[in-house]
């Protein structure tokens, strides 16, 4: 999958564990994952990766929302997510559906949907409420790209891919990059160097864990290894320390 650096599909889940939240049936349009505080005035937005609602990235949403915050995680692909053969194709059919899938994963596909589910959030929260954001691989480019990204108060990124330093040049905002040892370190180099500039540098945060694959955070967390578990908790533990400069 171009938009991953490894060919590995998404891990096991944890099935002992009881998820917080619950299912809404529409918010800006789709099926979203809610957890958290209902009244809450600060709100994060989860943005998945290519293996779609997974319960991991919900159990990281769980985390964060012991914290007094509300947490959205929408269905961006609708229940369509990318199989082992899309990631690493051997056929001309499997090679054919991963484009497809591709296409249906291009950013601005996406922006307009993201608009709906602010829109929704603003209804719901009312229009002074803080909303951040933060995404997985795929899903992290689509916000640092989202027009109207000055909505998000901060965003963070989990294992970003798809990185362009022209990108940097458009945020305006504090970032949070959270990379493993799968992302290219020159591309990330790049994309930092570029946002060096930003007023809002200062109050962002890099940091890259060695000893992590691409996606440790999101579906591909197998959450029974202990090393991975530990640095799973790690990631949403400085996830919740970033978004907490919202309250």
């Amino acid at each position: 999958m171009p938009c991953c650096p490894t060919k590995s599909g998404a891990a096991p889940t944890n099935r002992n564990y009881e998820l917080q939240g619950e299912m809404l049936k529409d918010i800006g349009g789709m099926q979203t994952y809610f957890t958290g505080k209902r009244s809450s005035k600060v709100v994060l937005i989860g943005f998945m990766d290519v293996f779609g609602l997974s319960k991991q990235i919900k159990e990281g949403a769980d985390q964060l929302a012991n914290h007094e915050l509300a947490i959205y995680l929408p269905d961006f692909l609708n229940g369509e997510t990318a199989s082992i053969e899309m990631i690493d194709p051997k056929t001309i059919e499997q090679k054919e559906a991963r484009s497809k899938f591709m296409e249906k994963i291009s950013s601005p596909l996406h922006w307009p949907k993201l608009t709906k589910v602010i829109e929704d959030i603003e209804r719901i929260h009312g229009q002074d409420v803080k909303i951040g954001a933060y995404g997985f691989c795929w899903g992290a480019k689509v916000l640092i790209t989202y027009p109207n990204k000055e909505r998000f108060l901060r965003i963070g990124c989990a294992h970003p891919s798809l990185l362009d330093p022209v990108d940097a040049k458009h945020v305006h905002c504090p970032v949070c990059f959270l990379c493993s040892k799968d992302e290219d370190p020159e591309e990330v180099d790049a994309w930092k160097k570029s946002f060096e500039n930003s007023p809002y540098f200062s109050e962002s945060y890099f940091e890259t864990f060695g000893k992590m694959h691409h996606g440790w955070m999101a579906a591909r967390a197998n959450l029974s290894d202990p090393e991975n578990r530990k640095y799973f908790d790690l990631g949403y533990q400085i996830f919740l320390k970033f978004f907490k400069e919202l309250f």
